[in-house]
């Protein structure tokens, strides 16, 4: 009894030993993978920094380059003037289902009409960026040719835009030619 007892003991030790050594490995395994996911992390890049090998000074264009890509700022046309899709809205089929096309088409119509969008200075300034009800609503007060504009106008054209753009419900035709009408009395303004 003795011996078997001593033969379970040198059993116990060896599954000791072989299940520290597992957990060992694992620990040494997950803590190498911490490391490396940190260490991936801080750089800018996934895996190698831009301009690795590069020249110092090349280096500092690009990283001058990349710090000027956050201020571009581009509001594109939604609709082109022969886009197939126009084509659509002049049957006479369904005209809720083409609801997004008249928002677009709103929202195109801002770019398109004759309201200055610029600051009083030399270089026009474009509106993107900005809130447009508070840039219609400035330039009703301050001494611009805007300063006589109906509040109702301006309300009603905004309404449409901010249906046009975030509303979630419809926006059809009728909706588009209110809207179109209040941006074209402003223009004429």
């Amino acid at each position: 009894m003795a011996s078997g007892s001593n033969w379970l003991s040198g059993v116990n030790v060896v599954l000791v030993m072989a299940y520290g050594s597992l957990v060992f490995v694992l620990l040494f395994i997950f803590v190498k993978r911490q490391i490396m996911r940190f260490a991936m992390k801080s750089r800018r890049g996934p895996h190698v920094p831009v301009g690795h090998n590069a020249p110092k000074d090349l280096k500092e264009e690009i990283d001058i380059r990349l710090s000027r890509v956050q201020d571009i700022k581009y509001e594109p046309q939604l609709l082109a003037d022969d886009d197939a899709r126009l084509l659509q809205l002049e049957t006479q089929g369904n005209q809720n289902c083409y609801n997004y096309l008249y928002r677009m088409k709103a929202l195109d119509a801002i770019h398109a009409s004759e309201i200055p969008f610029h600051a009083e200075g030399r270089h026009p300034r474009s509106l993107m960026g900005k809130n447009f009800r508070s840039y219609l609503l400035d330039l009703r007060n301050t001494s611009t040719p805007f300063k006589g504009v109906r509040k109702a106008l301006i309300d009603t054209l905004l309404d449409g835009y901010e249906t046009a753009r975030y509303g979630t419900g419809v926006f059809g035709q009728s909706e588009y030619l209110r809207y179109q009408e209040a941006l074209s009395e402003l223009a004429t303004v």
